[in-house]
């Protein structure tokens, strides 16, 4: 992991990225069949629910934040934990690529208090598209891509080129994220532990690698894995892709390259990559259980966070 100030260097993106015995019980996240009346229902239900949330202010803040070149910017607090507390306003926001603020969104900016920029994308997506946030003085956390970085475009390459394809491509990055991220999300709480507070955690597109590292952090914080869910599916809510990659020449999320520009792939590709879907999300906290015994084992083995630094992060970011 490195720090620097941010300034005109920065970041690019991708729509994939790569003993806390006192941890609250965890209630799990269930697959639902695509084709399921239940999956269905489900995700209207909580369509409904994240678009009065995206259009209304909650407890008189607003969880999505527009700026003219903002992408799926948006505040975490809030959400009620199991023990009744309240992730605290304006601490953490999660965001996608932070490349294209105009100068009208910089005071706006600047009054967010940012200490601290934590960026998930590659090296090669920070050079393409740096971070370029008003103050030079936030400091701006990378890391190191190590090896079998997993992207979209790697995936896909074992599957036909149809929407059913993406669509398992994208359940392998889902299911490779949480360990590949390990040092990234480490890096999260340790920023968070030591007070850099407000932080900004992106990527590309602030809904895959994003969405993982926000929803270990809300669960790791106690908060029901529901209402993870409902989180995390509000970037189909607050996040248009196509519509912001249209207004910037160079935008592609980290989702294309040069020789397969995104708008160009059919639009049920497009559906998919741009899509967060409950089962993406389900695939990860599966990974996690599934390997790791439950977030608990998760956290000591692959991030390095015992209870004591836990609760230290949860008296920073509970009410």
């Amino acid at each position: 992991m490195t720090a620097e100030c941010a300034s005109d260097e920065g970041d690019t993106s991708d729509v994939s990225d790569g003993g806390c015995s006192a941890l609250l019980p965890i209630s799990p996240v269930s697959r639902l069949s695509l084709a399921s009346p239940a999956y269905a229902q489900r995700c209207a239900t909580i369509a409904l629910m994240n678009e009065a949330l995206g259009q209304a202010a909650v407890d008189g803040r607003d969880r999505v934040l527009k700026f003219e070149g903002g992408c799926n910017f948006r505040d975490i607090g809030g959400y009620a934990t199991r023990d009744g507390r309240t992730v605290r306003w304006g601490q953490v926001y999660r965001a996608g690529v932070l490349t294209y603020f105009s100068a009208g969104d910089h005071g706006t900016l600047r009054r967010l208090n940012v200490r601290s920029l934590c960026d998930l994308r590659r090296a090669e997506e920070r050079s393409k598209e740096p971070s370029r946030w008003p103050d030079a003085t936030v400091a701006s956390l990378s890391f190191g891509d190590g090896t079998n970085a997993p992207t979209i475009r790697g995936f896909a390459a074992n599957y036909s080129p149809s929407a059913a394809g993406t669509r398992s491509a994208m359940l392998d990055v889902y299911k490779a994220l949480p360990v590949w991220m390990g040092a990234r999300i480490g890096g999260m709480f340790e920023c968070i532990e030591a007070g850099n507070l407000s932080l900004v955690v992106h990527c590309a597109a602030g809904k895959d690698r994003t969405g993982v590292a926000i929803a270990i952090l809300l669960e790791a914080l106690g908060v029901p894995r529901e209402t993870i869910l409902e989180d995390y599916l509000l970037t189909n809510v607050a996040g248009d892709f196509e519509e912001f990659i249209r207004g910037r020449n160079d935008a592609d999320l980290g989702v294309a390259d040069h020789h397969h520009p995104l708008l160009s792939l059919p639009a049920d590709i497009r559906r998919v990559l741009f899509a967060a879907d409950a089962d993406y999300l389900a695939t990860s906290f599966e990974e996690i259980d599934g390997r790791f015994g439950n977030l608990h084992g998760y956290l000591e083995q692959v991030v390095g966070l015992n209870e004591a630094r836990l609760r230290k992060i949860r008296d920073r970011l509970l009410s």
